[in-house]
């Protein structure tokens, strides 16, 4: 069973969206997926609330760190998959060791400011793979990304993770309407396809990249593979 953390000390790079998406992919290949939502705001339980939840996914809110060990027994007693997202702050972006992740991700925008704070969350990693005497894999994960074009700050951006050796996932998520929608109308993206709803597609495909790559990772692909660069 594994388990998937997203981790970054600041608010608003995409962990939740990340967190869903890959939630979302995993269900469509037939998993049991459980998304346990340790955001004080609550935006997985919100998207529960809509209407299209796939039955084979559930969500456990865990709003403080005193909820998160009963929402991780719940989640784990009824999935293949445990998702974990986290607060956008340094102190509760710590409570992720207490799921003892399999693999944390770090999503990050293409600024030297998230890049620093991709830094932070790499040591945040190092000490819960300390605390737990296991190695725990850890990649970064850009988030919003512009479809047509590379900005001249993701090869700055990619160039600092690279000097302090931490992996980058290959495939970016990119910037589209279609995922944003999802927090609006509930569902999945092959339900916002249905719909006609601009862009849904690429933003499938999109996402059936990225949750490849997440699960290439972890199936220890070959490192030429699993753990290259995203192209710039």
């Amino acid at each position: 069973m594994p388990t998937v953390a997203f981790v970054n000390p600041k608010g608003g790079a995409g962990k939740t969206t990340a967190a869903l998406l890959l939630g979302l992919g995993l269900s469509e290949q037939g998993a049991r997926v459980a998304l346990v939502d340790a955001d004080p705001n609550r935006p997985l339980v919100h998207w529960a609330s809509l209407p299209g939840k796939p039955d084979n996914v559930t969500v456990h809110p865990a709003p403080t760190e005193v909820d998160l060990p009963d929402a991780l027994r719940e989640a784990r007693a009824r999935a293949d998959w445990v998702i974990l997202d986290t607060e956008g702050s340094l102190r509760a972006g710590l409570a992720f060791a207490a799921a003892k992740p399999d693999l944390v991700l770090t999503p990050l925008a293409s600024s030297a400011l998230e890049a620093l704070q991709a830094l932070k969350a790499a040591d945040m990693v190092r000490e819960a793979s300390r605390k737990l005497r296991r190695p725990i894999l850890h990649a970064c994960l850009f988030t919003r990304l512009p479809a047509a074009i590379r900005p001249r700050s993701l090869r700055q951006v990619v160039q600092m993770l690279k000097a302090k050796d931490i992996d980058i996932l290959p495939t970016a998520i990119i910037e589209k309407e279609a995922f944003r929608t999802l927090f609006a109308t509930g569902g999945g993206l092959a339900a916002l396809e249905r719909e006609g709803v601009h862009g849904a597609e690429s933003a499938h495909v999109n996402a059936e990249g990225y949750v490849a790559a997440v699960k290439a990772l972890l199936e220890g692909a070959p490192e030429d593979v699993a753990r290259r660069s995203i192209k710039l």
